[in-house]
């Protein structure tokens, strides 16, 4: 059984996440667990605007109670949305209005999930701005819980891109994969970047053989010298449809140099990417 958390907010993405959640329900038992996630934080920014303080305090509170009630009225609906779709699944559900600083209350709760499915983009703050929160940027970084991180569209995943450094977080990302297999005949691509090519060969025989064990997927191997970003934009970045990457790179230099492998595929918001820590 999988317990999959979807954090819920009004946007196209939560409608993809539960969409990419209905696909691992097909091949696994699923409870899922949607959460709408009011941003206070935000709510009482956006009453200042209106009412700016000190001056208006007691005015500031009934314009941040209004904005309140309205993002409850509105975060219902969602829920409400949400439940509906499970039942037309028959996927079992629980439903729950939480507030709070969404990534806090994302991270709390997924504390007793075995993955979280959302949007590269999240729109917490409900009834006071139509530009994406950054907290999908933020709880990948603090998370224990694997991340199915997801682009706006929906698209259905055969072309599997596992990048691998031989890390501990490449190594689990790869084993929540296989764990997940919601289409056991995938094409998996392992890709890894290493300067060495005996070592780098090495690392790659150890997973195609663990991930042949668990899937009936062809399994192709790739080594390179290059670092990680270049070789994706250049060669995968039209033909992947789910990339798999583990959170930290085993060297940190590059990581410095180079940049973040996740947070690149997130600011490029086209691909499904599943991360674990």
């Amino acid at each position: 059984m999988h317990q999959i958390l979807i954090p819920i907010d009004p946007s196209a993405y939560t409608k993809t996440a539960f969409r990419y959640a209905v696909e691992i329900a097909s091949h696994n038992k699923v409870i899922l667990d949607g959460v709408a996630i009011i941003d206070n934080l935000s709510l009482a920014e956006a009453a200042s605007t209106y009412v700016p303080l000190p001056l208006g305090n007691e005015e500031h509170l009934k314009q941040e109670q209004q904005l309140m009630e309205d993002a409850k009225e509105k975060a219902n609906r969602e829920l409400a949305d949400f439940k509906e779709l499970c039942k037309t699944k028959r996927l079992h559900c629980s439903a729950k209005l939480m507030v709070g600083r969404p990534d806090f209350v994302i991270e709390e709760a997924g504390k007793y999930a075995d993955l979280i499915v959302t949007g590269m983009r999240n729109f917490f703050h409900f009834e006071t701005s139509k530009s994406p929160e950054k907290t999908v940027s933020k709880i990948m970084h603090h998370t224990r819980t694997p991340l199915l991180i997801v682009p706006e569209v929906f698209k259905p995943v055969k072309k599997v891109l596992v990048a691998f450094d031989g890390s501990n977080p490449s190594i689990r990302a790869a084993q929540e994969f296989a764990k997940l297999t919601w289409n056991k005949e995938y094409e998996i691509t392992i890709l890894i970047s290493h300067k060495s090519r005996s070592e780098g060969d090495e690392l790659l025989q150890k997973l195609e053989n663990y991930l042949s064990k668990h899937t009936r997927a062809k399994i192709k191997k790739q080594h390179s010298d290059e670092n990680i970003i270049s070789v994706f934009d250049n060669e995968f970045s039209g033909s992947t449809d789910l990339v798999v990457c583990g959170m930290h790179s085993q060297n940190i230099l590059q990581k410095v140099f180079v940049g973040s492998f996740p947070e690149h595929l997130i600011n490029l918001n086209k691909i499904p990417v599943l991360i674990a820590q």
